[in-house]
């Protein structure tokens, strides 16, 4: 393939990367995160993602690319041979706040589960 048919290529690969990440986006939602396209390397294959909100910088976040978002995608688009998290240098004050917001959230939810079903 030429270069000129790979940079043809990527765009229309983007796009199907953006597809499956849209489906992703409201399981990590649920714990105040996103994903995003970094960018799709057409000649060595690698997708290229970014952690952001509550999922930037946490320990979860490598794992959770490579034991769900890199197989899904694998599985639905043959080019990708490798998906990259690519770590953010610093976590904003707005990441942060959003993080512990979702943390309060979570511990919110799960006391009410606890106190709707400590009756059953």
């Amino acid at each position: 393939m030429t270069i000129i048919e790979e940079q043809n290529q990527a765009p229309a690969i983007e796009e199907k990367i953006d597809e499956v990440l849209e489906r992703l986006r409201p399981f990590l939602a649920r714990e105040g995160g996103n994903i995003q396209l970094d960018h799709f390397d057409p000649e060595t294959g690698y997708c290229y993602v970014k952690m952001t909100g509550a999922c930037n910088g946490c320990y979860m976040a490598e794992s959770d690319v490579s034991d769900s978002v890199e197989v899904l995608l694998m599985d639905e688009i043959p080019e990708i041979k490798k998906v990259q998290l690519v770590q953010q240098e610093q976590v904003s004050f707005q990441d942060l706040l959003e993080r512990l917001q979702a943390e309060e959230k979570a511990n919110q939810e799960l006391e009410e589960y606890n106190r709707t079903h400590k009756n059953n």
